[in-house]
């Protein structure tokens, strides 16, 4: 199995994880809603198994008796960090274009001067 959060490969881990039980690498709880092969964002409790109760965070420690280890969990599930940060703000080396323009001329134009 893997990780959720560092995605490693974790070894000896047993069959029945314990409620406690954390990754080797990142101290992340293994016992959580992301580390579950039952945990689906979007839905009711974000949750597959429409009678689960409550978690308030998923990443945490929690006592579901449904709980099952997600195989699915491998190391290229979903962009990395900086693949998203690179999305939503831009590269560094990106080159950054200079404002030609007047500011006192495009104040004009947008006052309709």
């Amino acid at each position: 199995m893997n990780c959720w959060y560092c995605k490693k490969e974790l070894q000896d881990i047993p069959k029945k994880i314990p409620f406690k039980a954390t990754c080797d690498y990142c101290a992340a709880w293994l016992h959580c809603c992301k580390n579950c092969r039952y945990y689906s964002p979007g839905r009711h409790n974000d949750c597959l198994i429409p009678d689960t109760d409550y978690v308030g965070d998923r990443e945490r420690s929690n006592f579901c008796d449904s709980f099952e280890v997600n195989k699915q969990n491998t190391p290229d599930d979903g962009p990395s960090k900086s693949d998203v940060e690179k999305r939503l703000f831009g590269s560094d080396d990106e080159e950054k274009k200079p404002d030609d323009e007047d500011p006192k001329e495009r104040l004009r134009r947008l006052l309709g001067e």
